[in-house]
């Protein structure tokens, strides 16, 4: 049975429907241009490589901890239940979630900072600008265009910084997009997210805070025991929080099995998510002007309380697993791969460029200087773990690699 929204459903028109290259209707297609939106995410390759990409544990570390595309997935399964709820299209949201994701490099964060520093020069590096790149420009599906050829709504909806990388922000889309992002929010307000894409913000907060919470206490990295023991992170959360982090720690650890103790953590994630899902409100935003479309007459606001304990949660996992030694230590390996790659890729010439698979070569060979380092961004973002380790092997190690171990 679908959830009743408490609120009258937001009315898309056909400027929210347009794409930026005209398709024709395949016969017999009864999809709306949303579902199609979503089958062409689920379907690209960008999304498939999720499954090997790390989320807070290095992929292969165990197969209980979440990938990028796990994490994509639940992502998806909140957004569309807070659409159900504030009255916007699940399937609009559905496919923002699903796509928030695609453009993160290998090894998470980590990844992603190292290439920032890489392409500091070349015009920086950072996951949701490769989200629209890969969503607009690297994936394939049509002989006619490059890209998805997505809705207006669906990249708006991720489109979540509207600051080019020249106005010096550290969160941005790249320079080259300009042009995309004022088709993209066209009918929006100025500076301002679109309230689906609000909502695919809030989902991936959630998901980040609780699933990351239920991997941390299944790994034993975060206990009563080590947040007792971090005075620092216990300062910054403040007593209040430390105290029903505390609470929310001890329904799980006081339970006698590690079967009980599975159960609970599955308690208490949905719990959670049911709290913060529950948090969240729909209100009509004082900025929208006569000319914006329903999409930003809304605003999403959430219960500061709630928003409280889901900073605490994302919080304690900074505190208790990313500077965990064992994860720098990762970390400390990561940059090492990413950084190799880089300097590798980033300065070839005509012979050297048979580095690059075929697609990436052609590319490579077609565009300036500034292209080419591009390219090499892009090759080495769209790479799994695996692979970026086995790359970095081949072209660094003497006793790796082989005509047949690509």
């Amino acid at each position: 049975m679908q959830t009743k929204s408490r609120y009258d459903s937001i009315e898309y028109k056909s400027h929210d429907y347009a794409r930026q290259f005209e398709e024709r209707t395949k016969p017999g297609e009864e999809r709306s241009p949303f579902e199609k939106d979503r089958s062409r995410i689920i379907h690209s390759a960008a999304f498939r490589r999720l499954q090997g990409k790390t989320q807070v544990f290095v992929s292969g570390s165990g197969d209980f901890f979440r990938t990028r595309l796990t994490h994509s997935l639940e992502v998806a399964q909140i957004g569309k239940a807070l659409a159900q709820r504030l009255g916007a299209d699940p399937d609009l949201v559905e496919a923002c979630c699903l796509a928030h994701d695609l453009g993160h490099p290998p090894f998470g964060h980590t990844g992603e900072a190292v290439l920032n520093e890489c392409m500091k020069d070349y015009g920086g590096f950072e996951g949701n600008a490769q989200n629209i790149r890969v969503l607009t420009r690297l994936s394939t599906k049509s002989l006619a265009y490059d890209g998805l050829n997505l809705t207006r709504s669906t990249l708006d909806g991720t489109f979540k910084y509207k600051r080019s990388f020249a106005t010096g922000s550290k969160k941005f889309f790249y320079d080259e997009d300009a042009p995309l992002m004022v088709w993209a929010t066209d009918g929006g307000v100025p500076g301002e997210n679109s309230f689906d894409c609000q909502i695919m913000d809030w989902a991936d907060e959630i998901a980040y805070s609780c699933h990351d919470l239920e991997d941390g206490m299944k790994a034993g990295m975060i206990s009563r025991a080590r947040l007792k023991a971090n005075r620092r992170l216990r300062e910054s959360l403040g007593e209040e929080e430390t105290e029903w982090v505390l609470e929310k720690l001890a329904f799980v650890e006081e339970q006698l099995t590690e079967r009980s103790r599975k159960g609970a953590r599955k308690v208490l994630t949905s719990q959670l998510i049911h709290e913060f899902v529950g948090a969240a409100e729909r209100e009509l935003r004082p900025t929208a002007l006569p000319t914006s479309t329903d999409r930003y007459r809304y605003r999403l606001a959430v219960d500061p309380v709630q928003y409280k304990h889901a900073v605490a949660l994302k919080n304690i996992m900074f505190g208790l697993i990313v500077e965990d030694v064992r994860i720098a230590t990762l970390e400390n390996k990561a940059t090492r791969i990413i950084r190799g790659l880089f300097d590798i890729f980033s300065d070839l010439n005509e012979r050297t460029a048979f580095l690059f698979p075929e697609d990436f070569r052609d590319i490579w060979l077609e565009a300036n200087d500034l292209g080419k380092v591009r390219t090499a961004c892009d090759y080495i973002a769209g790479m799994t773990d695996d692979y970026a380790e086995r790359v970095y092997a081949r072209l660094y190690l003497p006793q790796a690699g082989s005509i047949y171990s690509l």
